[in-house]
């Protein structure tokens, strides 16, 4: 069937000024529709940006908001609207004419912040985003930001009431009436991964933090479902993680091949797409990191590793059971820079290595973004601790028969933001009055 975008919603992204957010819960196909509206309709200087490295990674010509913004550690937004200023004679930020922030829910409030003075103090203007029309894109029912345990107190009231994108200081009163104009909403609604409805529907249970009797029965009735050594393991910690894929690479009986990544420019440590050293045997459960040219596998495909054609070539059995010969891949870091009177990502760094990990188990937060035809969720023995981590975890297999849990999901486990999911209710409803901003706001 042929992909139907949503109308709404592309009809917000044309909007030339002003802010909005689309939003969508996993498997609406955002990024399939703002693929389509750059393609399409965007206008010629569109940016993406992201609050991650690796969300820009997975953006074609994203970047950072920390690069864009040349911000350096502890950067406050009265730092970025300074730095700003200082760059206030390159033409390329008057230039731009929309951004998007894909991931937006990944963002902190005082890294929005930061983008907006920034962008105010670069194009010499006092309007929100410096007049740039900007849409935020995420899903604010999915993991929230992270807030280290120093930076907690900076969202505890003031200046900050909390560590979401919409509690930041520039949208806070765009979404409460009181800016100067007011916040575009679309919501996709249609849900593509799956289409069971009722599998669906308690996924929907969860996304809005209420662990209802029907949807806990519904998905408890796959505890210790049977599952295969191939099914992918979701756990909730890197330590569990490492352990289960070091028993099970340790298991097999082949030689050990080593692969070192290579690496040039303007490339954080940080940012490592693969392994900078990445062992593997034949026979190793493996996902894949990218996206294949010719179409055969996608960013997070699961297969078997077969062997090497060579140091620099993997042959890859693909759980949909074509082989296939994976070689190295290019990532390329990149900065928005004014190349003819046009705003282009201009490569500033590149990391290649083979574009592969163990797969045997991954962590829930690095699944976040992944579909799964089947998949084994391990909760640890005590309640998950974050919000939105069921609803992430277990909205990444596409049916229900594809789910194995290894002990009930308990009421416990499951839990939302009430910032996030007031936020959301406001936006469905139209967004509210002011009166009823203050205890978010």
């Amino acid at each position: 069937m042929e992909y139907e975008y949503d109308g709404r919603a592309l009809a917000m992204l044309d909007q030339p000024t002003g802010v909005g957010f689309l939003a969508g819960r996993a498997g609406t196909g955002k990024s399939t529709l703002i693929d389509h509206w750059r393609r399409t309709t965007a206008p010629a200087n569109t940016i993406m940006l992201a609050p991650t490295g690796v969300a820009a990674l997975n953006i074609d010509g994203g970047e950072t908001i920390h690069r864009f913004i040349h911000a350096k550690p502890g950067m406050t937004p009265r730092d970025a609207r300074a730095r700003g200023s200082s760059l206030s004679r390159d033409p390329l930020y008057r230039a731009l004419d929309h951004i998007i922030v894909d991931e937006a829910a990944m963002a902190r409030a005082d890294l929005i912040d930061c983008l907006d003075q920034f962008l105010q103090g670069a194009r010499r203007s006092r309007s929100p985003f410096g007049g740039v029309r900007v849409d935020m894109v995420g899903d604010p029912a999915q993991l929230p930001p992270v807030v280290a345990d120093d930076d907690r107190p900076l969202f505890s009231g003031e200046p900050w009431k909390g560590p979401w994108f919409f509690q930041s200081r520039v949208l806070a009163p765009i979404i409460a009436g009181r800016g100067p104009f007011p916040m575009d909403f679309a919501e996709l609604g249609r849900v593509h991964r799956q289409a069971d409805p009722a599998f669906a529907g308690a996924l929907d249970s969860l996304r809005a933090g209420h662990a209802a009797r029907d949807a806990l029965s519904l998905l408890n009735g796959r505890v210790d479902a049977p599952y295969t050594a191939s099914t992918p393991v979701l756990a909730a910690t890197n330590r569990r993680v490492d352990q289960i894929n070091g028993a099970m690479m340790a298991g097999l009986p082949g030689p050990e091949v080593r692969v070192d990544a290579m690496w040039g420019g303007e490339w954080p440590r940080n940012l490592d797409p693969a392994p900078r050293s990445l062992a593997l045997r034949p026979g190793a459960r493996v996902m894949t990191l990218a996206n294949d040219p010719d179409g055969l596998w996608a960013n997070g495909t699961l297969g078997t590793l077969e062997g090497f054609d060579s140091d620099d070539v993997a042959v890859v059995r693909l759980d949909s059971g074509v082989e296939v010969s994976i070689g190295r891949h290019r990532w390329p870091m990149v900065r928005n820079r004014l190349v003819d009177g046009r705003v282009e990502p201009v490569e500033v760094g590149t990391y290649i290595q083979l574009p592969l990990r163990p797969a045997w188990a991954v962590t829930i937060h690095k699944s976040q973004g992944r579909t799964l035809d089947r998949m084994r969720l391990e909760l640890p023995a005590w309640p998950l601790p974050a919000d939105g981590q069921a609803y992430v975890a277990l909205s990444r297999v596409r049916t229900l028969e594809g789910l194995s849990l290894n002990r009930p999901l308990e009421a416990a486990d499951v839990h939302a933001s009430r910032d996030a999911v007031a936020f959301m209710a406001r936006c469905r409803a139209g967004l509210p009055s002011p009166e009823t901003q203050g205890s978010l706001f």
